[in-house]
This record gives structure tokens, sequence and C-alpha cells, in this order.
């Protein structure tokens, strides 16, 4: 079984992807469910666990890319510890299964994927090649390096892709997993830079049909395969940044690189697309005037339900809001085009995922349904229990 991610490839992207043939071919051959809501908060990581553990983020643990306090370079949630619940290959690897994964989110330090090359993104000034070394199967990383490593041009996309896709590739004809796991990151990259609608997103979406015919061809025809999208993405004209609020009141300090908590340690942890406060020990009447200035702020669109607060792993966090389209929330504005974390209920929001195998029949079309039904429906053809 191979699970393909397509980072931030919304719905809406994907009749433009049946113009290409691998894609139009694989959507042929397989179920595909279109129209399908999003996961809080619409971020890569949270996600990402979702899909492999089948439960929303306030049970698997993984509510946020980053870490919670806003700093300009703060450390994102890459390590397998984080995951509460079990994941689909440690299920797999307990009933004797090999599994592999090359740039999946959230598998640093794993213990239990053999063929490891995690996406990890190193502290601020620190080497990249040495911290994915630590991270993931460092004598695997030395071979792939070795022969795929003239692909790469930093983190630059198409060629980060084409390097992962090389490296699964060669992992599938090689050490042939039973269960394998890539992440295709390029249409996620250049749509932050150069926003929804730019012609430079060609690049991207030609480079995911072309690593999907390499992928295809080293899983084999007998493999079963589903490829998902995690969330879309809309383009931003202002960031904001609503800890200055805090720091106009008081209630927090201002450095170069980060925010210096105040005495009650509240501080708004911002999500793109959401943002939630976090009170600390500031009194009720206090985070009530915060709340209404904020409702009254610019780009605020809503605060979120507490089903929302619930699902995204936030309940009892005294409150979260979302933007409104165009607006997104920093700590630090990353001067990107375009966004995502916003609620599912974002117009033009849905997403995808298409299954060959599976016992499912090809050419079946549907709208609806979770993301969360991946992860059974891959526990239940792989014959184990999640």
């Amino acid at each position: 079984m191979l699970i393909i991610s397509f980072d931030a490839v919304g719905d809406s992207e994907f009749e433009r992807l049946l113009e290409y043939p691998a894609f139009k071919a694989f959507s042929k051959q397989a179920s595909v469910f279109r129209s399908v809501p999003t996961l809080p908060v619409s971020n890569t990581y949270p996600v990402h666990v979702s899909v492999v553990t089948g439960v929303m983020p306030y049970l698997h643990g993984v509510v946020s890319n980053t870490a919670r306090f806003p700093v300009k370079h703060p450390e994102w949630n890459s390590r397998e510890s984080s995951i509460r619940v079990e994941t689909l290959w440690q299920a797999a690897a307990g009933q004797g299964l090999k599994t592999a994964a090359v740039f999946w989110p959230v598998t640093a330090f794993s213990k239990t994927i053999r063929y490891n090359i995690p996406e990890v993104l190193p502290k601020h000034g620190k080497s990249q090649v040495f911290a994915s070394l630590r991270a993931g199967s460092k004598f695997l990383q030395i071979k792939m390096l070795l022969r795929y490593g003239k692909m790469l041009d930093g983190i630059k996309q198409p060629n980060l892709d084409d390097f992962a896709t090389a490296c699964m590739a060669d992992i599938l004809r090689a050490k042939k997993p039973g269960l394998a796991f890539v992440h295709l990151t390029a249409y996620d990259a250049l749509c932050h830079k150069n926003g929804r609608g730019s012609d430079v997103l060609d690049t991207a979406l030609e480079s995911l049909d072309r690593n999907l015919a390499v992928l295809l061809e080293a899983a084999g025809e007998n493999t079963d395969v589903l490829i998902f999208s995690d969330h879309g993405q809309k383009n931003v004209h202002t960031y904001l940044e609503p800890n200055r609020i805090l720091v106009e009141t008081g209630l927090l300090s201002m450095g170069l690189e980060r925010y210096i908590p105040g005495e009650s340690g509240c501080f708004i942890e911002c999500c793109a697309g959401t943002a939630f406060f976090h009170a600390g020990s500031l009194p009720a009447g206090k985070v009530d005037e915060l709340r209404e200035y904020i409702e009254h702020s610019e780009g605020f669109r809503r605060f979120l339900t507490d089903a929302e607060m619930l699902a995204s792993g936030y309940e009892g966090v005294p409150f979260g809001f979302c933007a409104k389209e165009g607006y997104c929330y920093a700590a630090f504005a990353p001067g990107y085009m375009a966004d995502h974390g916003y609620p599912a209920d974002m117009h033009d929001y849905k997403v995808f995922y298409m299954a060959r195998g599976f016992g499912l029949p090809p050419g079946l079309s549907k709208r609806g349904g979770s993301l969360l039904d991946i992860a059974p429906l891959a526990a239940s053809r792989l014959g184990i229990e999640l």
C-alpha cells in the first residue's frame, strides 16, 4: 500500500489535475471522493496525523504545525512522540509489515518506520542535513543523498518533490515495504510564495503528475494506492499580528524575534487562518474585554464554535477566532501570497481523496465523506486493527 499526500491541492484544483496524463489515468482506475471537508485546524501537521490515526486532533494531540508561543522561528512539531494514539505505521509494524516514509509529517525519531526520511525543519541557523540524519534512517538517507542529491537545490520546489519521489521509488523497488507514505509539497510551497491563480502553479501541477507516474510505476499495478489533499489555500493581502494588541495593553513585550510573556502569561497563538487566545492567569473580566476588542478588529470573521474548539484540541482555551478571506494571523508576518489554517466552512476550501484498490470499485465518484475515513479503510485492507 502506498499513500501519497498532495499538500494544499484543494478540490478546486481537481479539474486542472485531470488535464495531466498520469492523474487522469489514475482517476479512471480509482474511486474518487470530492468536496470533502478539511479538518481542524486545517494546517499540514494536524491533518496528516488525523489521516494516519483516524481521529481528530483533540485525541491525537498534534493540534498545530509549530510550538504555541509566538516567536519568529518556532520549533516544528516533527517528533513521532508528539502523537498520543496509534498510527497506521505503528499498527502495521506490530503485525510484521515493513514500513517506509519520505518527508511525511511528524515522523522524526520514529521507532517503527523502518525506512524513514522524515520531514524535519531544523532550528533557525542549524544544518538541514544534520537534523534530517539525526531524526531518520541515517544510512538510508546518506545513500539517497549520494544517489539523488544532485536533484536538490536547498528546499526549492519542485526539486524537493523530485528528490522525495526518487527516494520513495528506490525504496519501493529495493525494499518492497508493505506500507509506504510520501508527502509532496511543491504546490503548497509555490502557492504560498506566488498565490492562487499564478501561472507558476502549473509547474507544481506538472511536477505532481510527473512524480505520480514515477511512483505508480515503482509501486506496480498490484499495489493499493491512495492520494489525498489535506487543505486548500486562500490568497492573502494582509497579515495581522494580533499579539500587538496585547503589547499595546502591556500584557506582552516584543523583542526582535519573539514576544516576551508578561506576568499573566497570556498570549495569542496564530495558526494562519485561525488564532487562539491563551489567557494564563488573566482575570475573566479582562479576557472579555479583549474578546470584544478582537471581535471589532480588522480582518475578524467570527469566533470558533465550542465544537470546533473541542475538535481542534483547544477546549479549555477561552476562545478562538478566524480571519476573513484575504487576511491571516501570524506572530511575525511571513509575507506569503496565500495561506491556510481556516475553518472547514471557508468558501472554496474543500479537499479530495482517491483510492485505487482497497476493495473499492474503479470509476466510483462521490461527493462528501471525511479524511478520517482513510485510516480505517487502510487498516481494514491491510488486515490490521488500529
